[in-house]
């Protein structure tokens, strides 16, 4: 009798967790926002001319006027290799769609995240960057307001460190 109840209670928690990830939705932005994917890096000086992020952003949100803070980015100060470099961003924000860009390589944009209303935005991810930039994370929250954070770094080359 026990190992029916665990059967029927078992197959019923299977076929309702298969049926949970059918109600989610996600936005691809390459699709509907092809441009902000080409979109060159028109830099000057690297870590202060951000002229191709803000194109992108604005070409994803609409507008690049933004407020600063509100997010936190874990980055690393140098970065001894420029293949892999770690970045964790989080917000209390409610937010709606998050976006990941830096002002190294010849995009910008590197990432574009469609948030859940119900979902707590934290995310990990390994980026590649060719030279010292400035990576820059943008959240727009659900009442269309959008607020940047932005963070330098230093990428050396031969792992010196220095």
């Amino acid at each position: 009798m026990k190992r029916r109840n665990f059967l029927k209670v078992g197959s019923a928690l299977a076929v309702s967790a298969v049926m949970i990830p059918a109600s989610l939705s996600a936005i691809n932005f390459r699709k509907t926002k092809a441009k902000a994917w080409s979109i060159p890096n028109d830099m000057k000086v690297a870590g202060i001319d951000l002229k191709g992020t803000n194109a992108a952003i604005k070409e994803i949100f609409g507008t690049d006027k933004t407020i600063d803070g509100s997010i936190k980015m874990k980055a690393p100060k140098v970065a001894e290799n420029g293949a892999i470099i770690p970045i964790t961003l989080s917000t209390k924000l409610k937010a709606k769609t998050i976006a990941l860009l830096q002002s190294a390589n010849t995009e910008p944009l590197i990432a574009v995240f469609d948030v859940h209303e119900r979902s707590i935005p934290d995310y990990t991810l390994r980026i590649r960057m060719q030279k010292t930039a400035t990576v820059t994370a943008v959240v727009q929250t659900t009442d269309g307001k959008l607020y940047r954070f932005g963070k330098d770094v230093t990428v050396t080359l031969g792992g010196c460190g220095g």
